[in-house]
């Protein structure tokens, strides 16, 4: 029989590894919700899982053609590249932007909208926002995938740098995991939460270069982009993917150094106080 025992009895170091380890012990549990996850929102359409690639595709394509030279929209160009298309470097944009979105979205609910679970039987709670992040990362995944594709049907040399975008990717994993943990305690003890970071997302928007480019940005609100974690991601998928460029070293230091702990104060959170959970439900 399974046992609880109280958080105050344990140390928060010692809760967080135990949080660890059921990722392992629970390894079963974890394939089940990411693959519920995943296929909830294709298993009624005639392609089924094939849309999980289709739908960014299509997207992707749709935006490089619109900023194409044969549509001839126009935008502010990127300096320096005068030839590139808008469109995929809009796409490399909204790909993290996203997945920041739907990590705050889904995380101040991970805890809510699964109640009858956390409620009425024992359950590992720290799986929720795990399973949320890696679905939806899946999901973005094919979307690197879809601009991949299209960079080479628009004639555009794929860059040897693209190799690194894994590497962005896995640090990218570990920043949403730990935002997710974070808005999951928030979204627990905070019901308006939800009304309160609608704006805040949308603002998000704006403050990071995803429809406007650094360059033009004054020297006086510089620190907009060098604080902005958000900034960091958008910028190292343009530069491997469009530009041919590595990530910068430092700022990878630095996005890596507070992603971990990120990720530690979060799940260390979680962990501390979701024996309160059931009782805010």
């Amino acid at each position: 029989m399974a046992t609880y025992i109280s958080s105050a009895k344990k140390s928060i170091v010692g809760e967080f590894f135990e949080g660890l380890a059921t990722f392992w012990r629970r390894r079963w549990l974890l394939r089940y919700f990411i693959q519920r996850q995943v296929t909830r929102n294709y298993k009624r359409s005639y392609l089924g899982l094939s849309w999980i690639l289709l739908s960014p595709l299509i997207w992707v394509l749709f935006l490089a053609l619109i900023f194409s030279e044969d549509v001839g929209i126009r935008f502010r160009g990127v300096e320096g590249y005068p030839n590139l298309n808008f469109g995929l470097y809009l796409y490399c944009g909204l790909l993290p932007f996203l997945a920041f979105s739907e990590a705050m979205n889904k995380g101040m609910n991970a805890v809510r909208s699964s109640a009858g679970l956390v409620q009425k039987v024992i359950f590992p709670m720290e799986i929720l926002p795990f399973t949320n992040t890696i679905a939806s990362m899946i999901d973005k995944f094919f979307g690197v995938g879809a601009l991949l594709i299209v960079v080479v049907l628009f004639g555009r040399d794929l860059h040897w740098t693209s190799l690194a975008l894994p590497f962005v990717v896995m640090l990218q994993v570990l920043f949403i995991l730990g935002l997710s943990y974070f808005m999951a305690v928030l979204g627990t003890y905070l019901p308006d939460l939800s009304e309160i970071m609608r704006p805040v997302i949308r603002g998000m928007f704006f403050l990071t270069p995803i429809i406007w480019t650094p360059d033009r940005l004054p020297e006086n609100i510089r620190w907009v982009v060098d604080y902005n974690p958000l900034a960091y991601l958008v910028n190292a998928y343009r530069e491997t993917v469009l530009f041919g460029n590595l990530p910068g070293t430092l700022s990878t230091v630095y996005f890596t150094l507070f992603s971990v702990g990120l990720f530690v104060v979060g799940f260390a959170l979680f962990n501390r106080l979701k024996g309160g959970f059931a009782d805010r439900l």
